[in-house]
């Protein structure tokens, strides 16, 4: 039996690769309808945790504030799972993982920048129409408490300023494309559960922004009468998707590809390995593992522990001979290659 339970490192990193290829290469239709089914599972999620941070009487939220916070924290989370473990195309997490096509010569500029346009655009068709049709002609936050605390929300996200809303957004897409990596890096359910949950949750405690929930609660916000307008929503999102995609593409993007290929100007051992030191000691620790539980397996079986057993996509014929990892075996998208 395996106990090859997780990717990283230098594995993880081609897993994106390839899911990086993988959307890429959808067609623009496709790719339309999928970030409209994401809008539709964010729009669960953020119907599920209004219900019930604004069931908690006004008075109690005056007292304890960081309860309401609870109640988003704990259920809207789960929107990322639909989409990652279900299906639908995400702009915060195309945010990196294109990029990380991109910085491994695999995706061009222009097929990242129309399917973040398209994926964008997407969302908030999914995310206005599941708030128009499941959330308001419901009426299912017409009655107090639900009515002011709805209303709050939209008007808070619409009335920070355009720098706030920045840099609230950098670290709550750093927090979603943490979820998506992790979520990638583990190989069974429920540890993709537990890995897609927490990261989300940080940044709905924190209060962090995140272009794609906007769009769903300030459009609710909004037909519950909120005291904002439309051209507050859009400078909102001019703001809070800009920073979603610094904290996707340079933080979470550049750090996890520049991590596993460091290129330093200091004069040290030229046979220093690349990549993580964490990722090293899991994957030695791994094999040591392995060797003593399944050491008379792998030996009846020797391709028991070859890692194409663990993405089959591995070309395990076509090493890199520079980085000393194993590739993708999958075409350039909209690239050409030297």
């Amino acid at each position: 039996m395996s106990s090859v339970d997780m990717l990283s490192g230098l594995l993880l990193e081609d897993a994106l690769v390839h899911n990086a290829v993988h959307k890429a290469q959808n067609t623009p239709d496709k790719t339309f309808f999928l970030g409209v089914l994401a809008g539709f599972w964010v729009g669960i999620g953020g119907l599920t945790g209004l219900s019930v941070a604004g069931g908690i009487p006004y008075e109690v939220r005056q007292e304890w504030p960081v309860l309401p916070k609870f109640g988003l924290a704990f259920f809207f989370p789960f929107a990322l799972h639909f989409i990652v473990l279900f299906g639908g195309e995400l702009f915060t997490g195309n945010s990196m993982i294109l990029v990380i096509g991109w910085l491994n010569r695999k995706v061009s500029w222009k097929r990242v920048l129309l399917n973040w346009s398209i994926v964008y655009l997407g969302n908030f068709v999914g995310c206005v129409l599941t708030a128009y049709l499941f959330g308001y002609l419901t009426d299912i936050f017409a009655h107090e408490p639900y009515t002011q605390y709805v209303q709050y929300l939209a008007e808070v996200k619409t009335h920070y300023g355009w720098g706030v809303l920045f840099l609230r957004a950098i670290p709550a897409n750093v927090c979603v494309c943490l979820g998506v990596v992790l979520g990638l890096a583990s190989r069974d359910a429920a540890g993709k559960i537990t890995a897609l949950w927490f990261p989300p949750v940080l940044f709905v405690l924190c209060a962090f922004e995140h272009s794609v929930a906007n769009m769903f609660f300030v459009n609710i916000g909004l037909m519950y009468g909120a005291h904002s307008s439309a051209g507050r929503m859009f400078y909102n999102q001019s703001a809070v998707a800009l920073g979603n995609i610094v904290g996707g593409a340079l933080v979470m993007g550049c750090i996890e590809h520049v991590m596993n290929h460091w290129k330093s100007p200091l004069p040290w051992h030229k046979d220093h390995p690349r990549g993580t030191l964490a990722a090293a000691d899991i994957e030695s620790t791994r094999r040591a593992k392995d060797r003593h539980i399944d050491s008379n397996f792998a030996s009846v079986n020797p391709s028991f522990l070859n890692p194409a057993s663990i993405l089959p996509t591995i070309n395990m014929n076509g090493s890199h001979d520079k980085d000393k990892h194993l590739m993708l075996s999958v075409p350039p998208v909209g690239i050409r290659t030297p």
